[in-house]
C-alpha cells in the first residue's frame, strides 16, 4: 500500500450507516505538547479517540479487501498515519470526527489516529492524543472479492439498471434509479484501469429495461419505465462513437421487466413483462427487432402472460421460458424459432419442473447449449435444478446454502457458475456461492461482498473477472455507488 493510494481516498470518504465491528486491540497513548510554563503532565479526559473497523465482514481480512476506519474525537484536528508489514508509510489528514475512511490494505498494517487540540490549561499550547489499531491481513492465493472506491466508484449509484460487456472488453451500465430519479445517464467501466468514465446519456430515462449486444457490436435498449409511464421506445448505443440513436420505429406495446433474447439470426425477441400502456393490451404479445431495418414486428404469441421470468437461448433455435410472478402455475415452455416466418414459430411444454419460480436465474451449462441450470426465486428459493432439452427432463441438483431471489448467476471461464447476492425475503445478501457442474456441488463464500446487493448486475469480463454493480431498492433505502470485482 502506498501513500498515493490512500491519499486518493480523500475525495471518496463515505458515511457508513451499518453497525461497527472492532478489528483489533487498542493502545492509548497520551502526551503533553510544548508551551510555556512548567513541564508537568496534564491529565487528559477529552478528546475521546477511537479507531474502528466497520467492514461488513468479520475477520479474516484478505489482501485488497475493504476495511473502514472510524476516527472520533470531540475537538481539534486529526490525521491518520500508517505503516504496513513491508515498511511503507503514509499520512492522511481528516475532514472531521466520525467520518469513515476506506482502505484496502495488502498486508498487515498499523493505523494510528493522532489528534492535536488546544491545551485548555496553557495559552498558545497544544496537546496530542493518539489511538492505534492493527489490522491483520490473512494471505490467500486469490482474493475472493476486492473493492476499490478510489478508482472503481460509479458516478451515480444505481438500482434496476442494465449492464452489458462491449466488444472491446469494457462494460456499459445505463439507466436505473438513484432512489429519487429515474436515470438516463450511462457509464463505461474500463477493466485495464478499473475506472469508470461517463458515457453519453440515453435519449430517455428508464429503469426495468433490457440491454442486448447485437451482432454488429451495437447495443439495443428496449422499454422500461421513466417514472411516470411504461415505455414503448427503444434506442441503439454505438460504442465506436459514444452515441445513442432511437430505433427507426418504436415497439407496438410498452414493456417493462420483460426479456430480450438475441436469436441466432441476429434479431432480438422481446417478450413478457408488464405490457401496455392500455389495459386492453395483449400481455401475451411478443415483438421481434430486426437490426437491418431498425423496426419491430409481431412475434409468436406467448402461450401465457409472463413476468419475472427468464428466456434462455438453447440449441436448434430454441428458447426456454421459465417462471412467472403473475401466475405461479405457469409451466416451462420451449419456443422453436422459425427465422423466415417468426410468427409461425411453435411452442411446446417442458416436463414438470420440481419448483415454481420467478425472479430466479437460468444459465446455460454446456457448449452444446443443451442444459440449463435454474436456481433460486419462487416458492423454494434455495433449490436448483437442471433442464435437459434433448431428454426434455428436469433433474434436481444440490440446493444452495442460502435462499435467494433477484440474485445474479454468471458462467465463469472454467465452466463453474458464480451466484452473487440476492434477496432472502427479509434483506439483501452479501453471500456468494459457486456451483461446479462436474461434481454438482456448491462452494460457499459467506459474506464476501462488502455491500449487500440484490437487483444488481454481474458481468463477466474478458479476463475472467466479474464486475458487480448496483444494490437493491424498492421505495426506500440506500443505493451505493460502490462496485466490486470477483477475481478469477
Amino acid at each position: 500500500m502506498t501513500f498515493e493510494i490512500l491519499s486518493s481516498i480523500k475525495s471518496h470518504i463515505i458515511r457508513w450507516p451499518r453497525h461497527l465491528l472492532m478489528a483489533g486491540g487498542f493502545c492509548l497513548l497520551v502526551a503533553c505538547g510544548g508551551g510555556g510554563g512548567g513541564g508537568s503532565s496534564v491529565a487528559i479526559t477529552e478528546p475521546s479517540v477511537t479507531l474502528e473497523n466497520s467492514s461488513n465482514d468479520l475477520a479474516p481480512f484478505y489482501p485488497g479487501k475493504s476495511i473502514f476506519l472510524k476516527p472520533t474525537y470531540s475537538a481539534g484536528t486529526g490525521k491518520v498515519t500508517w505503516v504496513n508489514a513491508s515498511g511503507t508509510t503514509g499520512e492522511l489528514s481528516l475532514s472531521g470526527s466520525g467520518t469513515l475512511v476506506q482502505d484496502n490494505p495488502l498486508s498487515t498494517t498499523d493505523y494510528t489516529l493522532t489528534v492535536t487540540y488546544p491545551d485548555p490549561a496553557k495559552l498558545n499550547s497544544t496537546l496530542t492524543k493518539a489511538d492505534k489499531l492493527t489490522v491483520t491481513i490473512t494471505p490467500v492465493s486469490v482474493p475472493p472479492v476486492t473493492l476499490d472506491l478510489s478508482q472503481g466508484t460509479l458516478t451515480t449509484g444505481r438500482s434496476d439498471h442494465a449492464s452489458v460487456r462491449l466488444p472491446d472488453g469494457r462494460v456499459l451500465v445505463a439507466g436505473g434509479t438513484d432512489g429519487t430519479t429515474v436515470l438516463k445517464s450511462a457509464e463505461v467501466f474500463d477493466p485495464s484501469s478499473e475506472k469508470w468514465v461517463s458515457a453519453t446519456d440515453m435519449k430517455t430515462a428508464r429503469r426495468g429495461h433490457t440491454m442486448t449486444l447485437l451482432q454488429d457490436n451495437k447495443v439495443l435498449v428496449t422499454g422500461g419505465f421513466d417514472g411516470k409511464a411504461a415505455l414503448a421506445t427503444a434506442e441503439i448505443y454505438d460504442p465506436s462513437s459514444n452515441t445513442w440513436t432511437a430505433t427507426l420505429g418504436p415497439m407496438a406495446l410498452s414493456h417493462r421487466f420483460h426479456t430480450a433474447t438475441l436469436l441466432p439470426d441476429g434479431k432480438v425477441l422481446v417478450a413478457g413483462g408488464v405490457a401496455g400502456p392500455l389495459l386492453t393490451a395483449d400481455p401475451k404479445a411478443t415483438e421481434i427487432y430486426t437490426p437491418s431495418t431498425g423496426l419491430f414486428t409481431a412475434g409468436p404469441a406467448l402461450p401465457e402472460a409472463r413476468q419475472g421470468h427468464t428466456a434462455t437461448l438453447m440449441k436448434d433455435n430454441k428458447v426456454l421460458f421459465i417462471g412467472n410472478s403473475g401466475d405461479n402455475s405457469a409451466a416451462g415452455k420451449v419456443l422453436t424459432y422459425i427465422s423466415a416466418t417468426p410468427a409461425s414459430s411453435t411452442w411446446s411444454s417442458t416436463s414438470a419442473a420440481g419448483n415454481v419460480r420467478y425472479n430466479h436465474t437460468a444459465t446455460v451449462l454446456d457448449t452444446t447449449q443443451s442444459k440449463v441450470l435454474v436456481i433460486g426465486g419462487g416458492v423454494t428459493p434455495n433449490s436448483a435444478e437442471i433442464y435437459d432439452i434433448d431428454a426434455n427432463t428436469w433433474t434436481a441438483t444440490t440446493a444452495m446454502s442460502t435462499a435467494r431471489s433477484l440474485h445474479t448467476s454468471t458462467k465463469l471461464l472454467d465452466g463453474r457458475i458464480l451466484v452473487v447476492g440476492g434477496y432472502d425475503g427479509k434483506q439483501s445478501l452479501t453471500s456468494i456461492e459457486i456451483y461446479d457442474p462436474s461434481s454438482s456441488a456448491w462452494t460457499t463464500y459467506a459474506k464476501v461482498l462488502n455491500t449487500a446487493r440484490a437487483m444488481h448486475t454481474s458481468t463477466l469480463m474478458s479476463n475472467g473477472d466479474v464486475l458487480i454493480v448496483g444494490s437493491y431498492f424498492q421505495t426506500s433505502g440506500t443505493i451505493y455507488k460502490t462496485t466490486e470485482i470477483w477475481r478469477h
